[in-house]
């Protein structure tokens, strides 16, 4: 974690259950809204219910007067480690990843809960039980409802995220951020998964904006012979230049792409010749 801290797996004697202690850099816990923020990402993270964002069990300030977040021992791998091994996944795998982001996206979007900063490495290929299962982590800069005081921990029109996969509006709007600029950030990803590369990668800050505000791409089949066609009208639609152009909600962008994947599928096979209408 760098300068924001470091995580420490644990035995929780209360769950009687290994956990991962997420401590506050020290250099950081004198910062009154720095210490507000990190407590905030605890809260926010533990009213989110989905098997597809880290549960957090309990958050609070240790004896030493570090603050801590306490949350689910997660194994296997961040997609940005996967995809630096691998450089592109297959179909299949990047409609799971997509499906399974958008699940957990649509509970936190339920409750208001905006992340603003999904990248690969805030997104964790856990082994569950012989099987992956994508969680979101890092609530970090997410954006909730107001504090109990009635202020917010971000400055009103603050840019935050990383760069290759924040949406137009962080950049150029941030005021009117909302859900949909989560899914394009899902969507670059999915896009880098089948084609190897973002689908902005300009070098340079100025050229990487102008890229962004145009909102012009290579379609991920020119990009690559083996994405089907079918495909480029759900990336053309998620990676929309105005969010109003956008899927409005996680469960309609992925359902988008359950059904362009699904139509690349080949029919089922017909029957034995004739069992139809045959006499009994």
């Amino acid at each position: 974690m760098g300068g924001v801290g470091s995580i420490w797996a644990a035995r929780h004697l209360g769950l009687g259950k290994d956990v991962a202690v997420k401590f506050m850099s020290a250099s950081l816990a004198i910062d009154p809204t720095a210490i507000a923020r990190f407590h905030r990402e605890g809260a926010l993270m533990a009213r989110i219910k989905s098997p597809h964002v880290a549960e957090v069990h309990e958050h609070g300030v240790a004896e030493d007067g570090l603050p801590y977040i306490v949350m689910e021992l997660l194994r296997g791998e961040e997609l940005s480690d996967r995809l630096a091994r691998a450089g592109r996944l297959p179909l299949d795998e990047t409609v799971t990843l997509v499906l399974e982001l958008c699940a957990g996206l649509a509970a936190a979007h339920a409750l208001g809960i905006i992340h603003r900063d999904i990248t690969p490495e805030h997104v964790f290929l856990a082994d569950v039980g012989g099987r992956t299962c994508a969680k979101l982590l890092d609530f970090g800069v997410a954006r909730g409802d107001v504090d109990g005081d009635g202020t917010t921990l971000t400055a009103t029109g603050t840019v935050v995220g990383s760069l290759v996969y924040m949406s137009p509006e962080q950049f150029f709007n941030p005021k009117q951020v909302d859900g949909r600029s989560d899914l394009w950030s899902v969507a670059v990803m999915a896009y880098q998964a089948l084609t190897g590369a973002p689908p902005f990668e300009q070098k340079g800050l100025e050229a990487l904006l102008s890229a962004i505000r145009i909102g012009a791409f290579p379609l991920p089949s020119e990009r690559c012979p083996d994405v089907a066609p079918a495909l480029d009208a759900w990336f053309l639609r998620a990676l929309s230049r105005e969010p109003s152009g956008r899927y409005d909600t996680a469960e309609e962008m992925a359902d988008a792409l359950r059904r362009a994947a699904a139509s690349l599928q080949p029919p089922a096979a017909p029957g034995p010749a004739g069992a139809a209408g045959k006499a009994g």
